[in-house]
């Protein structure tokens, strides 16, 4: 199952990369891997983080409440604005709508039990929404405040490499090298999901998230009417690549147009190609228009990008036949 973002011209002149985690989506995000038992990378600090909330129950109690092991939680929990510091995160959720404590419980509700307190919240009931606040604080404060240096330097290295794939390859490069991607086509991003979705960004661009505490797949709100935001696992930092080119394909090509060849075999764009060669946007398009002129790969407009893809004649080059054969 995948998620779609689908692009406008505009939208990818709105890209922007987030300076830092945002600290309600790492409390949000955190509370998965306190119950994920194959915690991976995060298996000393759960560990850890189940000693610290030992004292915390209530507020253990009432976060694991509203955000349960699988599925969708309140969009509110994570308000809307990015934030780089928790109080300014809990100041945000303090001030939540009862509109939208509404419609974000019944979607997070839909086929769960109700608890009494959760339908005070749908009220508006200031006191519950106090007890949610102070739930993130306490748990912020309990598991992520200790190891916060630790967590923002991972964060920030990550965000120093995508910055470097931006400057070098454009942003559909950047879009390319996030965790689970399964293309990205100059128009529509498609990465992994629990659920099959689209999400149409009609102009409002996105804003991309590290976390630390995300884990495999992105994610991003609920509700398609809230700013774009794609979270994305921030330890997961990896150029997009392709199979090894075969060293005959660089005898006859050279190595920097057998490379292009090669990863063409995946769709992308112009700057994508740039990101994953490490060239410039210019020496892309000029491997690009060799390989087009001598029939190896197509190149479509799409929007704002021109898309490059293999030929069969291109595709027989990378796996060593002769087209005639329908390989």
């Amino acid at each position: 199952m995948t998620l779609r973002i689908v692009f406008e011209r505009d939208d990818l002149q709105r890209v922007r990369l987030a300076e830092a985690a945002d600290p309600m989506w790492e409390v949000v995000l955190s509370l998965h891997r306190l119950r994920d038992r194959a915690a991976g990378a995060h298996g000393p600090w759960r560990h850890r983080a189940r000693r610290a909330l030992r004292n915390h129950a209530e507020s253990v109690a009432t976060l694991f409440t509203l955000v349960p092991q699988r599925g969708g939680f309140p969009d509110f929990l994570t308000p809307a604005r990015t934030v780089a510091e928790v109080g300014a995160g809990c100041e945000a959720l303090a001030c939540a709508r009862r509109t939208q404590l509404r419609a974000d419980l019944a979607a997070t509700f839909a086929h769960r039990a109700v608890p009494r307190w959760v339908r005070g919240l749908a009220d508006g009931d200031g006191g519950e929404l106090r007890r949610v606040v102070s739930a993130v604080r306490t748990v912020y404060d309990a598991v992520v405040t200790p190891h916060e240096q630790t967590f923002r330097a991972a964060v920030a290295a990550d965000r120093a490499a995508r910055t470097r794939t931006l400057a070098t390859g454009g942003v559909g490069a950047l879009l390319a090298s996030l965790p689970a991607v399964r293309g990205w086509d100059g128009e529509t991003l498609t990465v992994d999901y629990p659920a099959p979705r689209t999400l149409r960004l009609a102009g409002r661009g996105l804003t991309l998230v590290p976390s630390h505490f995300c884990a495999g797949s992105p994610v991003t709100l609920v509700d398609p009417e809230l700013p774009p935001v794609l979270v994305y696992p921030a330890s997961a930092f990896r150029a997009p690549v392709s199979a090894p080119v075969p060293a005959g394909l660089v005898t006859l090509l050279g190595r920097t147009r057998a490379e292009s060849l090669s990863a063409l075999a995946v769709a992308r764009t112009t700057s994508a190609l740039a990101g994953h060669l490490g060239t410039s946007v210019g020496t892309a398009s000029r491997q690009a228009a060799v390989l087009r002129d001598a029939g190896l790969i197509t190149s479509t407009r799409r929007g704002g990008a021109v898309v490059h893809q293999v030929t069969r004649l291109g595709a027989a080059l990378l796996g060593g036949t002769h087209p005639a054969d329908g390989s």
